[in-house]
């Protein structure tokens, strides 16, 4: 096949435009003559697979190796040896064929790649094709048409037509070429070239073939053997591919519809291999299929994804570009199997050996914490592309999973990539689980703390084949978190119902994750108020204060519930406000603060012992009468110590700043207007941005906001708010 020639009576083309529309044509046959010891192109494909240059096509096969072009850069092609699976770069081509190379840059000079040998082609002669191991010649009137054979003397071709023009010769059999060109009554022919005797035996039309520029063009795609001749046509209104039969011993000619865009119809024995498409969700692929020319039996897809329209190898044989998962991706065999029907092997490939499968890139391994790695990664590369990975996390302890499922990933949408390591899948975890709410709609959470298994499949998206597959496992750990009745590192929300029903709901963010239902008789309390950890579970806690003043524990079990409640003690009704949640002392553990009736501020230090879990309470101050709420919410103004918010009786919020050793600073300002809200909770980290964030429930519109923190010292919250779903328009009773 030649690459650029300069054409009379129509305009020149450059080499681009030129590849573009000649890609898959170069059936070119290496005829024995030239051929080199050394392993066939069938041996080859039984051994080592070549290492190819990622994005080249396969583009003509010879007797030792087989030519590919790099497909965004048409001045590039390449020689892949059969017999060492090196890649050699040849630069831009003026013609390849079989065994043979033209470069661009040395006139006329043809260099045989299975024997080193050069064959001298006059500089001045006007080549237009290669085929069986001759290149083929003619004047710059095209009125004569000659052979230059391995021995380089000239040869003319007996019975070429008068009048013809724009004359191009490419491979057909091992004993014949192909020869196109447009005759004088303006209309579109092809003969085939007797190679032995340098004759023409036969002609025949090929009408229905597309133009270039309003003017007739040749058929880039004719396929011939002993019996068989096709073409391919595509109605470019319907955008169907047909494929053109002719029966060589009636001259019968027959159409077989290939399917919306499909192309590049080649002759196997008796079948038609040719480009098929599927659909997978909404994208087209492209993949290679065959039909019987004698029995309309069809096979395959042969490979779930191809690059380009098939070619011959040199051998009774063909080339794509393309793979199937399992077996690899870069170029591949097309052969007649044991039970007749066509076969691929691979036998050229874009990754390394080592990935020869699925490999795990990054994947979690032993301890993650997920404090300082927010999204694991979970990353494969596999040997192939346009395929379908499935990601399954599973939480030992809960049986909760998550799972993630992509493809189409395509090579050829990233051709500036090196994909030697193989074409990479996968994403980001975000520590979710898959959590339906019970309407059936989706919905997720936090991951939970604790074991996990994964195991990762890909799957052809064609349906070939069988799934590769993967696994591992690893732990989740975070500290804890003063909200986290679940263990999954996300702050909870207590709410209780009219019938004395108590609930959680719980998500960083707009997670949607749904609500959790702890239990009934919780009606008998009047202040219910979340603690963090006070019994040294490293679970979040609650204590609870019934209506004649006795407090009691809950200690949480880890699994968004509680164990039985201890009984701290009587006399609890003295304090109009409780605050827990906050550690004042710095000993790592949440203290509670309560205020009493007079205003006196007094301090219960945590013991970290469920049967005794507070300390003799401290007196901090007095004043604190004004305040009709009082918010632990740990750091939110930078500093280590747990820090308090109070809103006095006119809705205005100041913040306390913790010292560290159960004192506060002077107060600070923070905003008005926060009357409106009946319940200010403190539940930490809400939106997982690693600051501590303030809760704000509405009654008037049952929403519950967020008012994210800054950790800045005198501006710790943003008091633009922002609603969350956690329980939206319930009618609850929230707590903090």
């Amino acid at each position: 096949m030649l690459f650029a020639r300069t054409r009379r009576r129509h305009l020149a083309a450059s080499v681009a435009a030129v590849l573009a529309v000649t890609l898959g044509a170069g059936a070119l046959t290496a005829p024995s003559a030239v051929a080199a010891d050394g392993p066939s192109a069938a041996a080859a494909a039984e051994g080592s697979i070549a290492t190819m240059y990622p994005h080249t096509e396969p583009f003509a096969g010879g007797s030792t190796g087989f030519f590919s072009y790099f497909s965004h850069n048409p001045d590039a092609m390449f020689w892949t040896s059969y017999a060492t699976g090196r890649t050699e770069s040849l630069g831009t081509p003026h013609g390849v064929g079989g065994d043979l190379y033209i470069s661009s840059t040395t006139g006329g000079k043809v260099r045989n790649m299975a024997t080193g040998a050069t064959l001298e082609v006059p500089s001045s002669a006007y080549k237009i094709g290669i085929a069986g191991g001759y290149v083929f010649t003619t004047d710059r009137e095209e009125d004569t048409l000659t052979m230059y054979g391995p021995d380089g003397e000239p040869r003319p071709v007996s019975g070429f037509p008068s009048g013809g023009t724009e004359i191009a010769v490419r491979p057909g059999t091992d004993k014949e070429a192909v020869l196109g060109f447009i005759g004088a009554d303006k209309k579109q022919y092809h003969a085939l070239v007797d190679l032995a005797s340098a004759t023409i035996t036969e002609t025949f039309a090929t009408p229905g073939a597309e133009t270039f520029r309003d003017m007739p063009t040749l058929p880039t795609d004719i396929s011939v053997n002993a019996r068989w001749v096709t073409w391919s046509e595509r109605n470019d209104t319907t955008k169907v591919g047909t494929a053109v039969v002719r029966d060589r011993t009636t001259g019968e000619l027959r159409r077989i519809e290939l399917g919306t865009y499909a192309w590049g119809p080649r002759l196997l024995g008796d079948w038609l291999v040719h480009v098929g498409r599927y659909t997978t969700g909404s994208t087209t692929r492209s993949t290679l299929l065959a039909t019987h020319l004698t029995t309309g039996a069809t096979t395959g897809p042969l490979l779930d994804r191809i690059s380009g329209a098939p070619v011959p190898d040199g051998t009774d044989a063909l080339l794509a570009g393309g793979g199937n998962l399992g077996s690899g991706f870069g170029a591949a065999r097309i052969t007649l199997g044991e039970d007749g029907r066509p076969a691929a092997t691979l036998i050229g490939s874009y990754t390394t050996v080592e990935t020869a499968e699925m490999s795990p890139a990054t994947v979690p391994t032993g301890t993650v914490d997920l404090d300082t790695v927010r999204a694991p990664e979970f990353t494969f590369n596999l040997n192939h592309t346009s395929t379908k990975y499935t990601l399954v996390l599973k939480h030992t302890r809960t049986g909760m999973t998550y799972t993630r499922s992509e493809g189409a990933f395509d090579v050829y949408d990233r051709w500036w990539q090196d994909y030697s390591a193989g074409f990479p899948y996968g994403s980001p975890w975000y520590a979710t689980l898959d959590a339906p709410h019970a309407d059936g709609s989706a919905g997720r959470i936090a991951a939970y703390n604790g074991d996990y298994t994964w195991e990762m499949t890909a799957e052809s998206l064609a349906g070939l084949g069988p799934a590769l597959k993967r696994s591992g496992s690893f732990r989740v750990t975070r500290s804890a978190k003063p909200h986290d009745f679940d263990d999954n590192g996300s702050p909870d929300l207590l709410a209780r119902d009219a019938s004395g029903v108590l609930r959680s709901d719980s998500g960083y963010g707009s997670l949607g994750a749904p609500e959790v239902r702890i239990g009934g008789g919780w009606q008998v309390y009047d202040r219910i108020e979340a603690t963090g950890d006070l019994a040294g579970s490293s679970h979040a806690d609650l204590v609870a204060r019934d209506r004649n003043g006795v407090l009691y524990l809950y200690r949480g079990n880890g699994r968004g519930g509680f164990e039985a409640r201890t009984q701290v003690g009587g006399g609890w009704q003295v304090y109009d406000t409780l605050s827990g949640g906050s550690d004042y002392t710095g000993d790592g553990r949440a203290d509670l603060i309560a205020a009493d009736r007079t205003g006196v501020l007094w301090l219960y230090r945590s013991t970290g012992n469920a049967t005794r879990p507070f300390a003799t309470r401290v007196r901090i101050g007095s004043g604190w009468g004004v305040y009709d709420q009082l918010v632990g919410t740990g750091n939110i103004a930078g500093a280590a110590p747990g820090d308090l918010l109070a809103r006095d009786k006119d809705g205005v919020l100041w913040m306390y700043l913790g010292k560290g050793d159960g004192t506060f600073t002077g107060r600070t300002r923070i905003g008005g207007g926060f009357g409106r809200y009946s319940e200010l909770i403190g539940a930490g980290d809400y939106d997982g941005d690693k600051k501590n964030d303030l809760l704000a429930v509405e009654p008037a519109t049952r929403t519950t906001y967020v008012f994210t923190g800054t950790g800045k010292r005198y501006t710790p919250l943003k008091l633009t708010r922002a609603a969350t779903t956690l329980f939206k328009g319930a009618e609850s009773d929230l707590n903090g």
